[in-house]
């Protein structure tokens, strides 16, 4: 069983647990005194769609570009402010649910109900009662929370909780002293009722437009009775809570009573089995199993977690916790993004402010695509689905920006989407508001998906958020006097330039990540409109009229024009887009294998452009780069596509050592989840990498892994591979979901049927 586990209650949200089944989520506190879970819902957003649209964008658009191409910079600044930021600037940001707080009896003296309501992390930590042998406990496997201790006289104490996702219920077994349960969001915005006498509601809405909400809170056993804002109970009870919104219900009420009832109405260890069955047939498809060569695993394993952290980052050896790192970062996935509910956000489903961090949107500059970059690699292609039906909430406001603000057709978005989908700019920051390549990146997750299944069905239905994409970029993009296709207005995102006369700017013509997202969805839609029997070569026309990357003093350039980078080691490394999570620029074993088209360069110069990622990514790493999680788990990634395994393992450290909180949550700061999702896709790529056209293994594999094994890992072609591997040689068992040709790095192909099991044997190469 692979766990989290510690010897003392959370202090503050940052040691709590979380809980998910996509829909609902809890950061469980495991409180001695107080319990509190801090409860979201994902559909929970303030205020409704509304048309931000500058109506003076259309005009102003080919003002803009002919400005850039004069280089009156400021101008162009001024006018994208003044015409192109949307109006308002902003859109819909996430909030909490509520909190919900079970007060046991031995605290009633030293906290009112009154105060309650009141009580902040710093108090309730102060309502401990006494206790010993007290343990929290995470199971990943199984997505079940346990808290157990013992008090006063030696009295024991017990409380286990999940969230499932067939019943749709948070599900809490309570064993304690008599204890009153209520639950908290805003005195002024929430209505709190008695529903009957063991059920209480909390209801509200978020603001002009916004969705309606109500949260059930049902509590069966000896004593309970509700009044009209709590529910009192004795020292043992079942609590049964559930949450649902206007957004997918016309009467959320009824919906969430519906599965308070029928919840409530099964026998608990029906319950809790059918939510066992259900998490870990996602859970138990992969794992790895990295060997530590030092104090034995019995040892670390005993050691609570929030120690383990804090001894792996003295000494660097605890190969385990990589393990549990790993399983984290899918039950993460797992728990915030399951069929039907909306995308993980920038923390996935949990977030305890009412005005979060960056809204706690979908930002689509790299993050919400970082939270899926393993959902395909670690074999949880199903949870993949909640962000393609995403995009179908995008594509008509996509269309309608694309007409109103660039009078053009096809799909655009910009650098932040919300609950509804929606496509205008975001603030009125120049480094981000103005970048046009939302809808292509994030478009490139349906090929990516096909990709790893051959579900030529859900491509069929899914291209055509490729098609819009693409459409909008052939009618927008501008053709420079050396023929190649451009972006105007540009900017690589969140980076500042210099210019020759020491100005400072950010819009540009075509900046590098531009034209590299923009070859990568022609690229793959030449592919995938193949496996359609579809025309292509419209697409195939457009990748040759596209920039090449373009190398300078052995650097990859950011932009295009002969700007001076401001921030040398900025968090964003957008000029690299291609390495990863792009695939233009190629190893030297695709560099031998893969034809190259007409945008690419010559062998020599493919060659020259492997060897220019490497010093631009050391370069951002020399003057302080990687200072947030999510840019650091994206230089892990980098440093697999590498193939520099040693290098890519150092970051691990380095994430551990500087962006990872007590619970394993990544620490941006603040939290933010894209950082754990980024960087167990990048030990995915450490140990099986698939897209250069052929499956290599252990292609970056650190010399401090001398042993190990990871089992179920997903290859693009639809293969199965587990691999298990000691000192200089592995084993591969390669498993296909269809009858086709296996290509491998060292070039053999060897022909099989599906589901026949491919064995290798070979030496580590790295």
């Amino acid at each position: 069983m692979k766990s989290l586990f510690y010897e003392e209650a959370a202090k503050n949200w940052n040691e709590a647990l979380p809980l998910g089944n996509g829909f609902l989520g809890a950061m469980v506190f495991g409180g001695t005194g107080i319990e509190r879970l801090s409860l979201n819902e994902d559909s929970l957003w303030y205020g409704g769609f509304k048309n931000r649209i500058n109506p003076d964008a259309k005009e102003s658009i080919p003002k803009i570009r002919k400005l850039l191409e004069e280089d009156k910079l400021d101008e162009a600044q001024i006018l994208a402010d003044e015409t192109f930021a949307a109006c308002p600037d902003s859109q819909c940001h996430y909030e909490p649910l509520c909190d919900l707080l079970i007060q046991q009896e031995s605290t009633y003296e030293l906290q009112s109900l009154h105060g309650m309501r009141w009580l902040n992390d710093k108090d309730m930590s102060k309502m401990e009662i006494e206790n010993h042998n007290y343990k929290r406990e995470l199971d990943l496997d199984y997505g079940i929370m346990k808290v157990e201790y013992n008090g006063h006289e030696n009295r024991k104490y017990k409380r286990e909780i999940f969230i499932s996702n067939p019943s749709r219920v948070l599900v809490m077994d309570f064993e304690g002293e008599p204890s009153r349960i209520l639950m908290r969001r805003d005195r002024y915005l929430s209505k709190l009722e008695k529903i009957d006498n063991n059920t209480i509601a909390l209801s509200g809405q978020t603001g002009d437009g916004g969705v309606s909400y109500v949260a059930v809170c049902r509590v069966v056993g000896e004593g309970v009775y509700a009044r009209n804002s709590l529910i009192k109970a004795g020292g043992k009870f079942k609590l049964y809570l559930a949450a649902a919104t206007s957004y997918r219900y016309e009467d959320p009420k009824c919906k969430a009573l519906e599965w308070v009832d029928e919840a409530s109405k099964m026998d608990y260890e029906i319950l809790k089995k059918e939510h066992m069955a259900d998490f870990n047939q996602y859970m138990k498809r992969c794992y790895l199993e990295l060997k530590s060569n030092t104090t034995s695993k019995d040892e670390l394993e005993n050691m609570p977690t929030n120690l383990r952290l804090k001894r792996f980052v003295e000494k660097k050896d605890d190969l385990g916790l990589i393990n549990t790192y790993f399983t984290f970062g899918r039950y993460l996935l797992l728990s915030s993004s399951r069929e039907g509910s909306l995308p993980a956000n920038l923390q996935g489903i949990w977030n305890k402010d009412f005005l979060p961090a960056w809204d706690s949107k979908f930002t689509i500059n790299i993050n919400t695509q970082m939270n899926y970059w393993p959902a395909e690699s670690l074999n949880l292609s199903d949870l993949h689905k909640p962000l393609f039906e995403h995009l179908f909430r995008m594509l008509p406001k996509g269309k309608e920006v694309a007409k109103e603000m660039y009078n053009a057709d096809g799909f655009v978005a910009h650098h932040n989407t919300d609950l509804w989908g929606d496509c205008a700019p975001q603030d009125t920051y120049g480094a981000s508001t103005y970048w046009q390549m939302g809808a292509a990146w994030l478009s490139l997750h349906i090929a990516e998906h096909y990709f790893f299944t051959k579900d030529l069905v859900f491509l069929r239905e899914n291209v055509v958020i490729m098609e819009e994409a693409a459409k909008f970029l052939m009618e927008t993009m501008q053709e420079n006097k050396d023929g190649y296709y451009f972006v105007s207005p540009s900017v690589s995102p969140e980076n500042k330039y210099l210019t020759k006369d020491k100005k400072k700017g950010t819009l540009t013509n075509c900046a590098a990540m531009d034209a590299q997202i923009t070859y990568e969805l022609m690229k793959d839609l030449c592919i995938c409109e193949k496996a359609l029997g579809k025309e292509t070569k419209k697409y195939q026309d457009f990748v040759e009229k596209l920039r090449p990357i373009v190398v300078e003093n052995g650097l990859i350039k950011e932009w295009i024009r002969d700007y001076e980078e401001i921030d040398l080691g900025h968090r964003h490394i957008s000029h690299l887009f291609a390495l990863y999570p792009g695939s233009q620029i190629k190893s030297k074993a695709a560099q031998t294998q893969v034809k190259l088209d007409k945008a690419g360069q010559t062998m020599q110069d493919k060659s020259e452009i492997f060897t220019a990622a490497r010093n631009t990514l050391e370069r951002r790493l020399a003057n302080g780069g990687g200072y947030t999680g999510w840019s650091r788990a994206w230089i892990i990634c980098m440093w697999a596509r590498l193939l520099d395994g040693d290098k890519a393992w150092e970051n691990i450290v380095a994430l551990f050592e500087k962006s990872t909180l007590t619970n394993l949550l990544d620490n941006h700061p603040p939290f933010q989840i894209d950082g754990n999702f980024g960087s167990i896709a990048g030990i995915s790529e450490m140990l099986l990498q698939s897209h250069e056209g052929f499956i290599n293994i252990l292609p970056a594999l650190p010399k401090a892994w001398k042993e190990g094994k990871v089992y179920g890992l997903r290859a693009r072609g639809a293969y199965t591979v587990n691999i298990s591997w000691k000192e200089n040689t592995y084993t591969a068992e390669i498993i296909p979901d269809f009858k086709g040709t296996l290509k491998l790095a060292d070039g053999k192909e060897i022909e099989h049927e599906a589901k026949e099991k491919i064995e290798i044997k070979a030496s580590i190469n790295n």
